[in-house]
């Protein structure tokens, strides 16, 4: 048995590792609604490839949407650090007020 009185079968649906069921990520067509919206760097970057814009978008709404921290974040939306300090960036730019409108004006609701 495991500390916080939960057995260990392996038959735990609220594992926070995966999305929550009823999340669904952007569909294409969402996405085209706002693609224009985000500015993203076109100048070649040495290292590590940049986290695509689209995960990023979908990481903050998942959040938003689920009420978990950054460190909740699924792994398959990257890194949290990642997803954080990308998302305070498309809010200072006031690029994330114009998503969230745009979304919202369309029909999908935080």
């Amino acid at each position: 048995m495991r500390i916080d009185g939960q057995t260990g079968d392996g038959d735990d649906s609220s594992d926070i590792e995966g999305l929550q069921p009823d999340y669904q990520r952007l569909t294409d067509e969402q996405w085209s609604w706002i693609k224009h919206i985000v500015h993203t760097e076109e100048v070649p970057r040495r290292g590590r490839p940049r986290t695509d814009i689209r995960t990023i978008v979908d990481a903050a709404l998942y959040k938003t949407r689920t009420g978990i921290t950054w460190r909740e974040l699924p792994a398959e939306f990257g890194a949290w650090q990642t997803a954080l300090r990308r998302h305070r960036q498309l809010i200072e730019s006031s690029q994330w007020d114009e998503i969230t409108r745009t979304l919202e004006e369309r029909g999908l609701s935080q």
